[in-house]
């Protein structure tokens, strides 16, 4: 009997619907490998044998390219921050990756190498996806803004960013003025004539009928207080 509190792991069922294609034999040969050899397999060496290849002649326009590649997908993820971080990071590590690669005899940089990250490519399913995919979500997570709001990317926490507004404050139970309070910074107008008097850090606007006196908006600073009188 299994209570309703246990945990039982979840997991994807794109195996079942989407068969993995496997090599079983050549021209008639059978390959000596139990199961056969998975075709997203040879997908991955070659993949991995080009990039080895590419990234061992330690040319500055290899890394150019990588990090062109990358600052492309990293704009889409997280606009210039990102694709300032995806590429400069790509560019490094081009470069390191190729000084390691180059001290490596060709055998094992042109079959051990491609033949482990292949394999370990096709074993790996963190969370049921392929590795390449699962890689990619991976990186666009890690380059896209933590925290958004309305599609767009916050500030960090404890960080301020003031974007220019426009509010409008009325009763909407009849037509008269209300009494209403506004600290700055901001900048008020008025649609009804009012006369404003400063006292101290504090704004005072009260109805008048002196065309003279009247103020059709006020600037407050950061700090300042209007206050609003019928």
């Amino acid at each position: 009997m299994t209570s309703v509190s246990d945990r039982a792991p979840v997991r994807s069922y794109q195996r079942i619907f989407r068969p993995e294609r496997r090599i079983y034999q050549v021209e008639g040969h059978r390959l000596p490998v139990p199961g056969g050899v998975p075709l997203r397999w040879v997908g991955y060496f070659l993949a991995s044998l080009l990039a080895v290849i590419a990234l061992s002649g330690r040319s500055p326009l290899v890394a150019a390219l990588a990090a062109a590649v990358a600052a492309g997908g990293g704009w889409v993820a997280g606009r210039a921050p990102g694709a300032l971080a995806a590429g400069s990071a790509a560019f490094v590590a081009a470069q390191l990756v190729g000084l390691v690669l180059s001290g490596l005899d060709w055998p094992l940089r042109l079959a051990i190498v491609p033949a482990l990250l292949a394999t370990v490519g096709t074993q790996a399913t963190p969370d049921g996806r392929v590795a390449h995919r699962y890689a990619i979500s991976w990186l666009a997570l890690q380059l896209r803004p933590a925290r958004r709001s309305l599609g767009r990317p916050l500030p960090p926490s404890g960080e301020t960013r003031r974007r220019p507004a426009a509010v409008w404050v009325a009763g909407d139970s009849s037509g008269s003025l209300r009494r209403g309070r506004v600290t700055g910074p901001a900048r008020v107008t008025f649609a009804a004539p009012l006369a404003v008097r400063r006292r101290g850090r504090r704004l005072v606007a009260t109805p008048t009928t002196q065309p003279e006196s009247v103020a059709a908006g006020v600037d407050l600073a950061a700090g300042e207080r209007l206050e609003v009188r019928p």
